[in-house]
Order: structure tokens, then sequence, then C-alpha cells
């Protein structure tokens, strides 16, 4: 390696134009070359005054002296690698102590059955999704529903059913919930159910249930008689509810595609349809509605139309 004593004496034999061939080529392996190089060229590019050659041989000299004398200090030293380790740590830690969710969703046609930490019992229907921190249970006793759920609750549990359309909190009771855009059905069929929605505050008994839609409670004055949801033994019962909702149990329950061609889903149906036949389904449901329908059986749509058209 050319030491910087011997790059002193090349660079002023170089400006001098009186370095040999061999000099010359071991100073060009040098890296000082490069800078004596830049700053000549630099120079060049000046017409007026000319550059003094002793002047210029200074001043590199003394960048090269400066140069030297830097030290660059290593990218990582045991305290950055100390910290970095240390962050990397206390994030994992982060991350293991965060609420972490037990999450079962069923599929189409599907129903599930869930036993929650205080041996409460969950049925979800069809294509419905159930959330909740089962690590927090005791403190947070708050459950997510997208769908359909019945619920029969341990005697002297409690907990809180959180829905886009409102909550239901509980205490020892059985009670069913359909949740949906704009919709929300709580059935009460044992105990006590507390229904908040949309600023109403219901308290439901045994026989009795809350129905919301599109702004307003409707049908207040329904009493079911049966000890759980109809749908758990096979077959879909509604009463006075829109045929948005029921569209879009037909669609959970046979995963078919309904597109609706200017029907007006916000009638109200009562009747039912079964879950094992989608023929008689379709039939149960759109025949006393007078809507028609195409069934493409390959594509699994259904294509709705006014029997007036």
């Amino acid at each position: 390696m050319v030491q910087f004593e011997e790059s002193e004496t090349f660079l002023a034999k170089w400006l001098a134009n009186s370095i040999t061939e061999k000099q010359l080529q071991a100073f060009k392996a040098t890296e000082d070359y490069k800078l004596f190089s830049r700053i000549a060229n630099e120079s060049e590019l000046f017409s007026r005054p000319r550059l003094d050659k002793d002047e210029v041989y200074r001043s590199i000299l003394q960048e090269i002296k400066s140069k030297k004398k830097t030290k660059l200090r290593p990218l990582f030293t045991k305290w950055t690698i100390a910290m970095v380790a240390a962050s990397v740590i206390l994030l994992m830690g982060i991350v293991y102590l965060l609420p972490k969710n037990t999450t079962t969703t069923s599929n189409f046609g599907e129903q599930l059955a869930i036993t929650l930490p205080d041996n409460s019992e969950v049925i979800l229907n069809s294509k419905s999704k159930l959330s909740y921190n089962e690590k927090e249970w005791n403190s947070n006793r708050t459950l997510t529903l997208e769908g359909e759920a019945y619920f029969k609750v341990s005697k002297g549990s409690t907990f809180t059913v959180e829905t886009s359309e409102g909550q239901i909190a509980v205490l020892g009771t059985q009670f069913s919930v359909l949740q949906d855009d704009d919709f929300l059905l709580v059935s009460c069929f044992e105990g006590r159910v507390k229904v908040q929605s949309h600023g109403n505050l219901v308290f439901l008994t045994k026989g009795k249930t809350y129905k919301y839609f599109k702004g307003k409670v409707i049908d207040e004055t329904e009493i079911i008689e049966s000890n759980q949801p109809s749908w758990i033994s096979g077959e879909s019962v509604f009463t006075s509810i829109p045929l948005k909702v029921v569209f879009k149990s037909l669609e959970r329950q046979y995963n078919i595609t309904i597109v609706n061609n200017g029907i007006d889903d916000t009638r109200l149906f009562t009747g039912s349809f079964v879950h094992s036949n989608i023929s008689q389904a379709l039939e149960a449901v759109l025949l006393p509605m007078s809507i028609d329908y195409t069934w493409s059986k390959d594509e699994k749509k259904l294509i709705l139309k006014s029997l007036s058209e």
C-alpha cells in the first residue's frame, strides 16, 4: 500500500510533470490520486486568475492531512446493537400482551356450536362470525357478532353482544340475534335481555322480540312461543321481516347470489323456507311476494323480476 509520504512525493512530481511512468501507475492506484485529480480538474475550469501550482499543492496537502485524521465511526456500536435488541424484545412483549380475539366463522349452509369460557353456549347460523377476547374474558365479556346466532347463557353469567346495529346485554338467559345492514332482530326465549339500538332502550322478557329496520322499530306486538330459533331445526321462519333480510338469509344458507332487478326489498315477509331443498325454498319466499325469477344453476345466481313484467 502506498503511504501518505509516498503520495506526497508523487504529488510533487506529478504537479512538476517529472513523475516516471512506473511512479504514475503506483500513484494512480491510491485513493489520494482521485482527490488530486478532482481538484486539479476543477482548477482548470477557471481561466482567470490562473491558480498557482504551489498554492494548489499546499491546499491538497492540507485536505489530505484532514482526511487522514478523520476517523470513521462504526455503523453499529455495541450500544446501538443493545438498543436495537432491547427494542425488538419490547416490541415482542407488547405484541404478546395485545388483546387476542378468538374468532369463529361459519360457512354457507353451516351451523357451528361454540362454548364460551363461562360455559355459555352459542350456535352460529350460516355465514356468520363471532369474536371475543378469551384471555380477558373475566374482565371484558364483550362479543362481536356479524350475522345470526343463538345464545344459551350459563346461570349467573353476564356478557354483552355487540353488533353494528346495537348492543344486547344478558343475564342468565336464552336469546337469538339476527343482524344485517340497517336491521336488528333480537328474540328472547328465556330470562331477560336489554337491547340498546339507535337511541332505543328495550327490556325483553320471554317470548318478546325487538325488530329495528331503517330508522324505526317494527311489529312490536310479535310473541314467540318456541323455545329456540327455528333455523336450528333446519327451517328459517320469518314474521314481518324485510325481504332484503330474507334474501340475505337465502344467500347465506344456499351459497347463491341474488340479483335484484327493481324489486322492493323493504316489503315485509311472513313465512319460512327449508334448508334442505333450494327449489322449495325459493318458491316459498318468492311466489307469495309475486316475484318471478331466473335461476342459473351453474353460476348459482338468482335473477329476480316482478310477475307483472
